[in-house]
C-alpha cells in the first residue's frame, strides 16, 4: 500500500497541561521519535529474510509500500532538531498558521494537496491519515481492519481507533480507554447512527461496532475513496473550532460532518487501538472512583 501521513506537531516549552507546552521536552521527543520509527516499522518497505542456507539476506514482499510522512510544524516550536535519528523518515513542513492551535487545519490543506497531487500524477495513495504527534500505531494489521470493515459496511462510515494508555509500572491498569462519554451535545447533531449496532466475525469472535458520544480519537484514516469523498465535501481544511475546540476539531470535526464515525464497542475495544504517549490520562486513575 502507498500511504500518506501528516502529523501535527507543536512544542514550545511551559507550564501547561497539555505535553506540547510541558516544561520537559523528552517526552515529546520520545513519543514523536516512536511514532516516526513505528510507521515505518509496521508499513513501510523494503523487508529481508535472513536466508540461513545460503548466509545471505532475501527481499520479501510482505505488504509493505511507500511511506510519505509529513510532520507539520508551527514555525521553530517543534523538537525536530532533537530527532536527527529520523532523518530521512519524514518531510518537515513548515506552517505558519495565525494562531498555533489552528496548526492542524494546515495540515488537513498539506494533506489534501499531497493527495490531490498524486490522484493527478497517477500514483494514488492508498490510505491518507492525519495524526497527533503523540498517536502511536502498534498493530500491523491496522490498515487491513479498517480495509475489512468498510468493504463490510460502505464508506459512509468511518472507523476510529480507542485511543488508550498501557502498563508502564506496577499496580497500572493494563489498558486504560481514555475516550469515554463526554459531553454528548457537542456530537449530538452528527451521531445519526447511534441506534445502530454494526458486527462482523473476526477471528472466531463477534466484533461490535458502535457510535458513542465521544468520537475524538486524535486522528483519522481514509481510504482513497473516503479522501475523495472528503476532499469534495466541502469541509475539508475549513477552519471550525467549535468542537470542544481547535485541535479536537481539526481532529475530529470534518470526518463528523463527512462520515458516520463509528468505534469498536468497549468490550471489542482491542480490536482497533492506537497508544496514546503523552500518558497524561492514566495519573488521574487512582483518584477516580471505579465501577
Amino acid at each position: 500500500m502507498r500511504l500518506l501521513f501528516a502529523i501535527v506537531h507543536y512544542y514550545k516549552a511551559g507550564d501547561g497541561r497539555h505535553g506540547s507546552l510541558a516544561a520537559d521536552p523528552e517526552p515529546r521527543i520520545d513519543a514523536l521519535r516512536r511514532l516516526i520509527f513505528q510507521l515505518h516499522r509496521l508499513y513501510g518497505q523494503p523487508s529481508g529474510l535472513l536466508n540461513h542456507l545460503q548466509r545471505r539476506v532475501d527481499g520479501v514482499d510482505d505488504g509493505g509500500g511507500p511511506i510519505d510522512l509529513r510532520v507539520c510544524v508551527s514555525g521553530d516550536c517543534h523538537v525536530l532538531d532533537r530527532l536527527s535519528d529520523c532523518d530521512g523518515l519524514y518531510r518537515h513542513e513548515a506552517c505558519y498558521p495565525d494562531d498555533p492551535r489552528l496548526l492542524g487545519f494546515e495540515a488537513h490543506r498539506i494533506l489534501l494537496e499531497a493527495f490531490q497531487a498524486a490522484e493527478t500524477a497517477g500514483e494514488p495513495f492508498d490510505y491518507i491519515a492525519y495524526m497527533e504527534d503523540d498517536i502511536i500505531l502498534t498493530d500491523a494489521d491496522f490498515l487491513l481492519k479498517l480495509r475489512y470493515f468498510n468493504r463490510a459496511f460502505g464508506d459512509q462510515y468511518l472507523l476510529m481507533p480507542n485511543r488508550i494508555e498501557t502498563l508502564e509500572q506496577k499496580g497500572q491498569l493494563r489498558r486504560f480507554y481514555i475516550d469515554g462519554d463526554y459531553n454528548p451535545a457537542a456530537s449530538e447533531a452528527y451521531r445519526r447512527s447511534s441506534d445502530q449496532l454494526l458486527c462482523f466475525p473476526h477471528l472466531g469472535e463477534m466484533v461490535r461496532f458502535e457510535q458513542p458520544s465521544n468520537l475524538h480519537s486524535g486522528s483519522f484514516f481514509l481510504n482513497r475513496e473516503q479522501a475523495r469523498i472528503y476532499a469534495g465535501s466541502g469541509h475539508a481544511a475549513v477552519i471550525d473550532t467549535s468542537f470542544h475546540g481547535p485541535l479536537e476539531s481539526a481532529a475530529t470535526l470534518g470526518m463528523l460532518k463527512t462520515f458516520q464515525v463509528m468505534k469498536p464497542s468497549p468490550k471489542n475495544g482491542r480490536f482497533l487501538t492506537v497508544e496514546h504517549g503523552g500518558r497524561n490520562f492514566m495519573g488521574l486513575v487512582p483518584s477516580l472512583p471505579h465501577g
